[in-house]
């Protein structure tokens, strides 16, 4: 579970970076290239870890429907994607119809909670559905539109309330099993980036930049990495082991100490890779 959790990058903090530093060039095209794609393999490799690591909690290996463990992310993954298109056509015809922002902001609140609503229903994940959504509006509207402007008003006010959530199940009762395996996360997720970002450009046969620098660029983690791993818990609670509240802490740990060191080295391989200047 923690290996998948920690396939997600964060979007808003590599975009805040890239937008200060007004880079440009091959290494910022494919940083957010990936970028854009990986929080939406994050979420497909969580359905699948989870689907195992639910059997593996409540069971033996004797008992195990490797049936189910396929079909069950499969059918959550597939039924997410196609909500989320459906949706998303949906609120692109009825956005046609929002003359002000205020008629705007109840289309778009009002199908993102229908979406999140549905997902509980047809028990598929939420994020998935909302991140497909998404995806779809901003590539069938207008170049001139922008469906999501209202959230853009609203956003630090989420994030503050999402966060201040996930704070709360931060427990430091379980951080003297939980400390050492949240700096094995941060060591293992900022090497397998790197190390991915290199063998992924030299496959590809990119420039020598992108193989030197982008895995840098790929360490900054937050929001998608907490939503995941507090669903995780939900999820993993009823085994009765413990497990959950040790890796959420682990995790949240490990976010914390991931935001220390990232943003200063995705700032390093932009200047390095000389698509950006350093702000006075």
């Amino acid at each position: 579970m923690i290996g998948a959790i920690s396939c997600a990058t964060a979007p808003a903090a590599t975009i805040a970076i890239i937008r200060e530093y007004k880079a440009s060039g091959p290494l910022t095209s494919t940083l957010l290239a990936v970028v854009a794609i990986d929080d939406a393999l994050c979420i497909i490799a969580y359905a699948l870890g989870l689907s195992v690591a639910e059997v593996l909690t409540i069971g033996s290996l004797s008992n195990i429907l490797w049936l189910q463990i396929i079909m069950v992310p499969v059918l959550d993954i597939g039924g997410a994607i196609l909500l989320g298109t459906i949706l998303g056509f949906g609120m692109t015809y009825l956005i046609r119809f929002a003359d002000t922002k205020k008629r705007l902001s109840v289309i778009v609140l009002g199908i993102i909670l229908l979406c999140v609503g549905m997902a509980k229903i047809l028990n598929i994940s939420s994020i998935l559905a909302n991140m497909i959504m998404g995806f779809v509006v901003t590539n069938r509207i207008r170049p001139n539109e922008n469906a999501f402007e209202v959230i853009d008003e609203i956003d630090e006010i989420i994030f503050a309330m999402f966060f201040t959530l996930a704070g709360a199940h931060f427990d430091l009762g379980v951080m003297k099993e939980a400390g050492i395996l949240s700096l094995l996360i941060v060591a293992g997720r900022c090497s397998g980036k790197y190390i991915g970002a290199r063998i992924g450009a030299t496959i590809s046969h990119a420039p020598i930049v992108i193989k030197k620098y982008l895995g840098f660029g790929l360490f900054p983690k937050a929001g998608v990495t907490v939503g995941l791993a507090l669903l995780a818990k939900q999820h993993l609670a009823f085994s009765g082991t413990g497990i959950g509240n040790i890796m959420i802490s682990a995790i949240l740990a490990s976010v914390i100490i991931n935001e220390l060191i990232a943003p200063p080295l995705t700032k390093y391989a932009l200047i390095k890779s000389g698509e950006a200047t350093e702000v006075k």
